[in-house]
């Protein structure tokens, strides 16, 4: 190490931020470790709404008789102050198991198989985004400023609003699926029972942001060329390297994360089963990569990390 650079260790994730030759360690996003401690920003993230708080509290409480306060709040706060993290994993799991949402993920595998049937039976090729998310605009402009009639038109805008709808019905189905697989992948997995943005899963205790991607980023391909689908089979670490470093920095983010990454498109069901079976989501992969910021220049993070990667190979 060189001799002029100091570095202050602080819990993961941090960044290493250097200025004029000196580097400060700076935790940017919060890590939640539900072992130790459960926030109150967290409680609605884990438990959705009031009435699965509340059902939980009666589980977790047993005999004990219950004034449920009025306020929101209060009975999140309630969770706060009897928290004991052994004591309530398996209650959680027992109420995710009660979700619509997982045991529509427990049968999504015959539907996903019927959804890719109908997909081949309507003759649409691969499967493909016709056009971004939130990009339906500049998708519809292009086609009018082509020279087709407006009958050709309309029907390339019917055809790929059809696709666009099948294709997100395919994901939900998949994303479904998955997150049934994953969380009886390991007892000690806690999803959220709600879905906004920053916390999926506490593995282990500790909070994971589920990030699905759909390549291995371009710059990955460019650098390993036509060997990129076997590099990555062969290195998932330096995959989820990539992805961080490659984000956008409107959505930059250096908390730990597990990735989904599809090598291939059409993945079966069984495929998806299979790779599951074979993943590791117990220990975490540690992961130090560099981002290029437009404002603040290029810095250095630590952080942890999960990948399942699913291919067809």
């Amino acid at each position: 190490m060189n001799g002029n650079k100091t570095y202050n260790k602080i819990l993961f994730p941090y960044a290493i931020i250097q200025t004029q030759n000196k580097y400060k360690a700076s935790l940017l996003m919060q890590v939640f470790d539900i072992k130790n401690r459960l926030e109150p920003m967290i409680v609605k993230k884990i438990f959705s709404n009031t009435d699965i708080a509340k059902e939980f509290l009666k589980r977790f409480l047993g005999s004990i008789k219950i004034d449920f306060p009025t306020k929101s709040q209060d009975i999140y706060n309630l969770i706060v102050e009897n928290w004991n993290y052994q004591k309530a994993l398996p209650i959680v799991r027992e109420l995710f198991r009660e979700t619509k949402k997982f045991k529509r993920g427990l049968h999504s595998e015959n539907m996903i198989k019927i959804l890719l049937e109908e997909w081949k039976n309507l003759d649409f090729g691969k499967i493909d985004w016709p056009f971004s998310q939130g990009a339906f605009d500049a998708f519809v402009q292009k086609i009018n400023s082509g020279e087709n009639s407006r009958n050709i038109k309309d029907d390339e805008v019917k055809l790929a609003a059809v696709k666009y709808r099948r294709i997100k019905e395919i994901n939900t189905e998949r994303n479904d699926f998955l997150e049934s697989l994953i969380f009886e992948k390991n007892e000690n997995i806690i999803p959220t029972l709600s879905h906004n943005r920053g916390v999926d899963f506490f593995i282990n205790g500790i909070s994971f942001d589920q990030k699905v991607s759909r390549s291995v980023t371009d710059k990955f391909k460019k650098d390993f060329k036509e060997n990129w689908k076997h590099k990555a089979i062969e290195n998932p670490k330096l995959v989820i390297k990539y992805l961080y470093e490659q984000q956008d920095e409107g959505r930059f983010g250096y908390t730990p994360r597990l990735y989904i990454v599809y090598l291939d498109e059409e993945i079966l069901p069984m495929k998806i089963k299979e790779t599951i079976a074979q993943t590791n989501l117990n220990t975490p992969l540690d992961i130090t990569f560099t981002y290029k910021h437009k404002n603040i220049g290029t810095k250095t993070y630590k952080t942890q990390a999960f990948i399942i990667l699913l291919h067809n190979l």
